[in-house]
C-alpha cells in the first residue's frame, strides 16, 4: 500500500516547510535532493528519523526507471521546484526545470501506477493564468507586463508551460492533480490561508502568501480528503487570510 509522500524541491524556501510539516504529522517522506546535509540542516524540529528517506541526486539526471522506483510506494508527489534568484538560476539551464520535472514525474507515476490513484501537487504562481480560461481577464497593462515576462524571464515561461501541461492531463490520465498558485510569496510563519477559484487580485495588487502557508495548503491537500475532493484538477489561488482582498476586482 502506498504510504509515503515524495517531495522534490525539498530544500527550497517552500519545500523545506512541506517536509517539516509532513514529518510533524507523522507522515513518511521521501525526498530527492542534491545535498542530504542541506536537507537535514533545513529541518528545525525533531522528527522520527525512520520517517525520512533521502536520495542524494539531481532529479532530472535520474533515469526513467529510477524515477519509477522513487514514486512506486508513494501516495502523493509534491513539487516545490523553482529557479534560484541569481543570474544562473534565472537565465541558465535547465530553462524548463518545473515543466520537465512535472512531465517526468507524472510519466513515472503512470508507468508505476498500482493500487489507489496517486496525487500530484505542483506549486505554481499567482502570476500565471489558469489555462482553462476561468480567471478574470487582466488589464491591458498587465497583459503587456506578462508578455515581457514570458519572453524575457525564463522562469515565468516555465511556470506557464508547467500549468499548461498539468491542464493537458485532464481527468483521465490516471493521476489526480492540483496546482497551488500563491500570490506574492514572502517568508513568515504558519497562519490561516484562503483559496480562491480564480485570480481576484491584480498582478501587483499587494496580496501576499507566506511560504509556510503554501506548504500548509499542500500538506492539507494530502491529508484532508474532503479538501482534496474539492480542489483536485483545479488551480486555486492562495492568499494569506489576513490580507484584505477585493473579490469584485
Amino acid at each position: 500500500m502506498s504510504t509515503s509522500v515524495l517531495v522534490v524541491g525539498a530544500t527550497g524556501a517552500t519545500g523545506k516547510h512541506v517536509v517539516q510539516q509532513l514529518l510533524d504529522k507523522g507522515q513518511k517522506v521521501k525526498v530527492i535532493v542534491r545535498s542530504k546535509q542541506r536537507m537535514l540542516d533545513a529541518l528545525k524540529q525533531s522528527y522520527d528519523k525512520e520517517h525520512l528517506v533521502v536520495t542524494e541526486a539531481s532529479l532530472l539526471d535520474l533515469s526513467d526507471k529510477e524515477l519509477q522506483n522513487q514514486v512506486q510506494d508513494t501516495r502523493a508527489v509534491v513539487s516545490c521546484l523553482g529557479h534560484n534568484g541569481d543570474f544562473q538560476g534565472i537565465f541558465g539551464h535547465p530553462r524548463c526545470l518545473v515543466t520537465d520535472a512535472a512531465q517526468r514525474l507524472t510519466s513515472a507515476m503512470r508507468a508505476s501506477s498500482s493500487g489507489p490513484t496517486k496525487k500530484f501537487i505542483l506549486m505554481g504562481s499567482g502570476a500565471v493564468d489558469n489555462p482553462s480560461g476561468t480567471d478574470d481577464k487582466r488589464s491591458f497593462s498587465e497583459r503587456c507586463i506578462l508578455f515581457l515576462l514570458r519572453h524575457l524571464i525564463p522562469p515565468h515561461k516555465d511556470n506557464e508551460l508547467a500549468a499548461a501541461y498539468m491542464h493537458s492531463l485532464g481527468k483521465d490520465s490516471g493521476i489526480e492533480w492540483a496546482v497551488v498558485r500563491p500570490i506574492g510569496l514572502i517568508d513568515g510563519e504558519v497562519s490561516k490561508y484562503t483559496l480562491y477559484d480564480k485570480t481576484i487580485e491584480r498582478l501587483f495588487g499587494g496580496g501576499v502568501a507566506t511560504r509556510a502557508n503554501v506548504a500548509k495548503c499542500m500538506v492539507d491537500l494530502i491529508v484532508d480528503k474532503p479538501m482534496w475532493q474539492k480542489y483536485k484538477f483545479q488551480m486555486p489561488v492562495l492568499h494569506d487570510t489576513e490580507q484584505k482582498v477585493d473579490e469584485k476586482k
